[in-house]
């Protein structure tokens, strides 16, 4: 962290249209002491901070451009900036310039929300370069928990205090504290009858603002999809865990048609496929979506600006380090899941896991 008064005085005296030997003689110093805090060389003593801001008509909290929180356009620099050091340094370099901005806003629960959502999604990188994977995944998932916590505590719009709720309720999900998610979902207010961005949707239509009705359809379409998906895929696994095999296959079939529907990304329902293919002990099956399954992670590239259906909605696109981490992730997922040890020595299986490694090699 560093502190730009030099910058300050430098500004407010020259707007004040005073020289250096003008100021230093308002405050009792030399012009050389003026000339070093403009220069960065030296800092005010904290005694002068007082006169030496009322000389420039400045507060002591202009002078020192203190600020509690980030403005809402510098937490979004602040955000792309650590984004870009966790995507192109490693993991390690990210926490530590996240670490570096949380000390310098202590109090600011926003900036806790994002570092901790970054924190969970470069957790793959973390993951790819960790000795014991599953106490590194538990240590993040605790830092990233203990983060929502501070964040819905000092959050102060409703907006970013459910947010939070909703990132401490999937957090001690994973950890498996089941009660503690379970009564804050009890706490969470009831869902609203009616959806005020589809009344506002409807408005805008009557209004003939149809760029703005467009994205707000765009972005209902995209919740809704995600919510439908989830839902099947939850339905897929209770199917699944109850050896109700029909229906399982039904779900995972709306699945996939979904995501051949709007062109999203079909790795995860071939991955729920081949887990139900395993369950039914069908090698053969499971091989043929297993060489399916490579070549979605390898087309693989979650950028939906050139889709119709979410063009204008999505906000990230995942850059090549971070697919590349993903695929690693996955490299290692199908070493360690030994369902795949009846097909394991097939060549097919083989020579789909080689290109899976050469393109994790190439960076590609």
């Amino acid at each position: 962290m560093s502190l730009q008064i030099g910058q300050t005085i430098l500004a407010a005296r020259r707007a004040k249209g005073l020289t250096q030997e003008a100021l230093a003689g308002m405050i009792g110093v030399t012009a050389a002491a003026v000339s070093k805090w403009e220069t960065a060389s030296s800092y005010p003593d904290i005694t002068l901070l007082p006169p030496l801001a009322r000389a420039l008509g400045l507060t002591t909290d202009e002078l020192l451009a203190f600020q509690t929180a980030p403005t809402a356009e510098e937490l979004r620099i602040l955000s792309d900036r650590l984004r870009c050091i966790f995507d192109e340094q490693g993991f390690d370099a990210g926490c530590t310039a996240a670490d570096d901005l949380l000390r310098e806003y202590p109090t600011c629960g926003s900036l806790k929300l994002t570092v901790g959502s970054l924190y969970y999604h470069y957790i793959a990188s973390a993951l790819n370069n960790a000795a014991d994977a599953t106490q590194t995944a538990e240590d993040i998932s605790i830092r990233c928990l203990s983060l929502f916590e501070q964040g819905e505590q000092q959050c102060t719009e409703t907006g970013e205090k459910l947010m939070a709720k909703s990132l401490r309720i999937n957090m001690l999900t994973m950890l498996g504290r089941y009660e503690e998610a379970e009564a804050l979902i009890d706490s969470l207010p009831q869902k609203l009858i009616v959806d005020p961005e589809q009344l506002r949707l409807g408005l805008h239509l009557a209004q003939d603002r149809l760029e703005e009705a467009a994205q707000l359809a765009h972005r209902a379409l995209l919740t809704h999809l995600g919510e439908t998906s989830t839902a099947l895929m939850s339905l897929t696994t209770v199917s699944r865990r109850c050896g109700d095999f029909a229906a399982a296959h039904l779900y995972v079939q709306t699945y996939r048609a979904l995501d051949a529907l709007f062109g999203t990304d079909s790795s995860n329902g071939l991955l729920l496929e081949i887990m139900l293919a395993q369950d039914e002990h069908d090698n053969a099956r499971t091989l043929d979506l297993f060489e399916q399954y490579i070549e979605a992670q390898l087309s693989r590239t979650l950028n939906y600006c050139d889709n119709p259906y979410f063009s204008d909605v999505q906000t990230q696109v995942p850059s090549a380090n971070e697919l590349n981490e993903m695929r690693q992730l996955t490299l290692r997922a199908i070493e360690e899941d030994e369902r795949y040890n009846p097909i394991r020595q097939e060549p097919r299986f083989q020579a789909a896991l080689n290109r899976l490694k050469a393109a994790i090699s190439s960076g590609r």
